[in-house]
């Protein structure tokens, strides 16, 4: 292992911020983590699942997709009462993957196994599809963000969301809690009084990996995600955790060190 340049890569590299623009490859992504299918994503997909069928979603709702990475499967349950959805990323190169999946593009990652789960999960196993075609059809602008902006959408100023998902995001671009505090509060902004915020992913884990490349995270926990909640105007939250070893979920052997996965929906204190 020692003489392998790529396993040296992967041991010594430690990317973060900036680098998403320039270091990380949406196609080895999806080809890393979405290929086959996984114990990791279908838990993501549950938890999503449980918490909007919870909560009070009114029909033709705006969601905002925080973080979308390449993908879109964390507003497949939620954007199912939505009319409109924008999703947003850091990086160009991912919203390009998403732009390609929204036209319908031979290229485009296929996201159907995604789909079929989320609605045997719903006991309406035929009506992916409609899903499918639902959320394509949804998905009315893909643009760019940075959540450590004040304005997380800016130059665009964007009107406030009923709904906010984002998954597998903030842990990925924030380096402490002062940070975490400071994209949460932005996101929250973006949100209306009264509507909800949905935030998946994982805690206690201070890298993941993309190929040969390694990023940092920030290792989250319930504890800081309640008390900074708080702290933003957020209230009424409703948890769902899993705690696990990182040999617990593997993809392609690709190393990583979480402890645990979450999920947690939280509304905006009105006024």
């Amino acid at each position: 292992m020692a003489n392998n340049p790529a396993s040296e890569l992967l041991e010594t590299a430690r990317l973060f911020g900036v680098d998403y623009k320039t270091h990380f490859d949406p196609k080895i992504y999806l080809e890393n983590y979405h290929t086959t299918e996984n114990r990791f994503f279908n838990k993501m997909l549950e938890m999503f699942h449980e918490l909007a069928a919870a909560a009070e979603i009114r029909d033709g709702s705006r969601l905002l997709d925080v973080g979308s990475g390449p993908s879109i499967y964390s507003v497949i349950s939620a954007g199912s009462r939505c009319s409109e959805i924008v999703c947003s990323d850091y990086s160009t190169q991912n919203l390009d993957e998403i732009i390609k999946w929204v036209n319908g593009d031979p290229d485009a990652h296929n996201w159907q196994r995604y789909f079929e789960y989320v609605c045997k999960l719903e006991g309406k196993n035929d009506e992916w599809k409609l899903r499918q075609d639902h959320i394509r059809q949804a998905i009315k602008r893909v643009v760019p963000c940075d959540i450590h902006q004040e304005n997380p959408s800016a130059p665009l100023t964007l009107e406030p969301f009923d709904v906010i998902t984002s998954s597998l995001c903030l842990e990925s671009a924030c380096s402490d809690k002062s940070s975490f505090r400071s994209a949460v509060k932005h996101v929250t902004s973006l949100l209306k009084p009264g509507g909800i915020l949905f935030l998946a992913g994982v805690q206690g884990q201070t890298f993941y990996s993309v190929g040969n490349k390694r990023f940092k995270a920030f290792p989250l926990s319930n504890e800081i995600i309640e008390s900074v909640s708080a702290e933003v105007g957020l209230t009424n939250l409703r948890w769902y955790n899993e705690t696990c070893d990182s040999k617990k979920y593997t993809f392609e052997g690709l190393p990583c060190d979480m402890s645990g996965l979450f999920a947690v929906s939280a509304t905006r204190i009105s006024g």
